[in-house]
């Protein structure tokens, strides 16, 4: 802090001077420097030669109407009380330059306190009673409340005077047990030394620092006594001005509500560098805290944190990760600096500091945190829903708006959650709008506001949204292979206002029509089916031996699927016949024989069927393909609520891993059946097949999901 003014003072006094190098009246020399200050106080102006010598060197001061000319090809300095104001310009050879000189100087500012009075030699006495002067310089900045240059001004400069070898000055500084006092930057002309003090019952020196020592002093506020400081002359000189820094730090307004910075982290919030402009921490720990301080500050998952730490004595540093459910994982236990970089995990929320130490001493922690995240997230979406208590702070929430919102998928991260807020009262038309091309599928998911199970979904097409919280689901079409980048936006299409006029039911005045008018649309039909009612019995009596045989094998598979099936594992090989069976069939009477799907998606490429075995664990698949022959072909199940689903059999085999079956390829007008046995328990699968076709990918996604429910 003392430092940044005294560099200030120069550079002001380099500034105000450079530019007026110039000729001096008598023509002999030119003057490199000047400057002028109405401060009243001690004042002090030295200049020095670089070089061997400086040819006609001079200093000339203007103060108290009174004019002083120094002269010396060495050093010119003059010194004195200032009453009024004061003027100075150095004079030298031409033949120099600026860069020859050196200058201090101690200048009092409108700033800092200037002694204005003599103060007492000594430390008074403990039980002498009196109207000390006295310091206060508490100081704000602690944590990230403030920038750079606010901490290199922070506290107080004190400007005074030693008259004579004999004068020294005691002052009082303000504070209580558990504050930290810093002193530093200690200037003069000549050599002293500051001396600190405690006094109440008695009073006991504690220590000293000299004007010769560069470094700073960190001081614990004594405990229930008085701290002062007592400037004392090193050497016999007479006068000498001097000027010191000193910054007081509270500790009861060190935490961010004002109070004593705690270990453990003792919020119920974390601290964001990305809510405030100042991405650095700090704080003060005094030989008496052993509990020491904590900090806990905002992160992302999945992210890569750059840190930078700074302690000005020796620590015991614990690290700590807080995840989405309340625990902890320590990643660094009792260390004396901090790692370069810390990686979070796939469910953090925050990374905690913990410092001791047995020293006063100041530390400084800054996290870079990335610039962005996927959405407005630090770092990556969670891949689920939250639980049932809700989505925590840690959630940011988006909502609908011309801005979009971005992410990225990769290798083992497959989905991203966003969690939005709907505020009309009777809730908002929305959907999802996406100007890039990107592998995935976008899903807009209705939440109960007490169970946060899901009511209703879309895929990304309009829905209406009643009032509260909901999530957006981005998924990645398999396979995936690399980074996928993905940017949507959340259009917002009104406020889903009910119709609220009346209706008057009158249905009952066009009955008679309505019967007219069915009778006379089902008399054709009627006699289409008696020309043909001989062509439909002989057709139920031509079934073919083979057919038959296939009706049987299918009531069979269906048996065998069922619980109540004695010996699953023993015929495997019919449970494959009769599956290749249906392959063999038509389409149509593989359907009739099946029954209604409990899943039906069909596209200009591919149809879809899936029926459910009832209380049992296994799934029938039907694929159909048309024109196009499908290459490298997968099938993916995926569970939206419940647990996750896994494939644990295949029938006929097939290679497959965790959720997703490799069928390889499909040519025009294939039929396929397979069996799968499904682990976990799902609420609901979503079936997904993808592909090459004509050598593009492909994904066929049925926008229902199925109703697994095996109670």
């Amino acid at each position: 802090m003392g430092a940044a003014r005294l560099g200030s003072i120069v550079a002001v006094l380099m500034l105000m001077v450079s530019g007026l190098v110039g000729a001096n009246d008598d023509g002999e020399s030119e003057v490199f420097f000047q400057g002028n200050s109405d401060v009243d106080g001690p004042f002090w102006v030295e200049f020095s030669c670089e070089l061997d010598t400086c040819q006609d060197m001079e200093l000339v001061v203007w103060t108290n109407d009174s004019q002083y000319r120094i002269m010396d090809t060495h050093l010119v300095e003059w010194s004195g009380f200032v009453d009024g104001s004061v003027s100075w310009e150095l004079l030298a050879n031409p033949s120099l330059v600026i860069e020859n000189f050196a200058v201090r100087s101690i200048i009092g500012e409108q700033s800092d306190i200037i002694e204005n009075s003599d103060l007492p030699d000594l430390v008074p006495p403990p039980g002498q009673q009196g109207e000390w002067a006295s310091i206060s310089a508490s100081s704000n900045c602690q944590l990230n409340r403030c920038n750079r240059s606010e901490i290199l001004s922070e506290g107080a400069s004190f400007v005074g005077i030693l008259d004579t070898s004999a004068d020294d000055d005691a002052i009082l500084i303000e504070g209580d047990d558990g504050d930290i006092v810093k002193i530093s930057n200690i200037h003069s002309p000549d050599s002293i030394s500051i001396e600190y003090w405690s006094r109440s019952d008695s009073k006991t020196l504690i220590g000293s620092i000299s004007s010769s020592e560069s470094s700073s002093v960190y001081l614990d506020y004594p405990e229930d006594a008085e701290l002062w400081v007592r400037i004392v002359h090193s050497d016999e000189s007479d006068f000498s001005p001097y000027r010191f820094d000193l910054v007081r730090f509270d500790d009861e307004k060190e935490g961010p509500a004002g109070e004593e910075l705690g270990n453990p982290w003792m919020y119920d919030f974390q601290l964001s560098s990305n809510s405030i402009t100042y991405d650095f921490y700090r704080g003060h720990i005094s030989s008496n805290d052993h509990l020491g301080d904590s900090l806990l500050i905002s992160t992302g998952a999945k992210i890569s944190l750059p840190i930078l730490c700074h302690f000005t004595g020796e620590v015991a540093l614990e690290i700590l990760l807080h995840e989405l459910d309340g625990e902890k994982e320590k990643i660094v236990d009792d260390s004396d600096q901090c790692p370069h970089n810390i990686e979070t995990g796939p469910s953090s929320t925050g990374v905690e500091f913990r410092i001791k130490s047995e020293q006063v001493i100041e530390w400084e922690i800054e996290v870079a945190s990335p610039v962005s995240g996927d959405g407005v997230l630090l770092g990556d979406a969670p891949d689920l829903l939250w639980l049932e208590t809700g989505p925590s702070e840690f959630w940011d929430l988006l909502s609908p708006s011309t801005t979009p919102y971005s992410g990225n998928l990769g290798i083992g991260d497959r989905i991203d959650i966003h969690p939005f807020e709907i505020v009309d009262s009777n809730g908002s038309m929305v959907m999802i709008r996406s100007d890039i091309e990107s592998p995935v599928t976008y899903q807009i998911q209705t939440l109960s506001q007490d169970s946060w199970q899901i009511l209703n979904y879309t895929n990304g097409t309009v829905i209406s949204v009643p009032p509260g919280i909901h999530a957006i689901r981005v998924e990645g079409l398999s396979p995936i292979v690399g980074d996928v980048e993905y940017e949507f936006y959340m259009v917002y299409l009104g406020e889903n206002i009910p119709d609220e006029g009346e209706y008057r039911d009158l249905s009952h005045l066009f009955t008679n029509f309505y019967v007219l008018i069915g009778g006379l649309m089902l008399l054709p039909l009627a006699v289409v089916l008696w020309w043909n009612r001989s062509m439909f019995l002989e057709k139920r009596n031509t079934r073919t031996g083979f057919e038959i045989h296939g009706i049987k094998k299918l009531e069979l598979l269906r048996e065998r699927l069922s619980l109540e099936g004695e010996n699953l594992e023993g015929d495997t090989e019919g449970i494959v016949k009769a599956l290749s069976m249906l392959g063999d069939s038509s389409w149509d009477d593989a359907l009739y024989d099946l029954g209604k799907p409990s899943l039906r998606h069909m596209t200009e490429q591919i149809e879809i069927c899936s029926w459910v075995i009832p209380e049992s664990s296994f799934l029938i698949l039907g694929i159909r393909t048309f024109q196009d022959k499908w290459e490298l072909t997968a099938l993916s199940v995926s569970s939206p609520e419940g647990s996750t689903a896994s494939i644990t059999k295949v029938s006929p085999e097939h290679m497959f891993e965790d959720n997703e079956i490799f069928l390889d390829t499909l040519d025009p007008e294939t039929k396929r059946f397979l069996s799968l046995e499904i682990s976990g328990s799902p609420s609901l699968i979503e079936l997904e097949v993808s592909g090459l076709v004509h050598g593009a990918p492909l994904a066929a996604v049925p926008r229902e999901a199925i109703s697994f429910d095996r109670e």
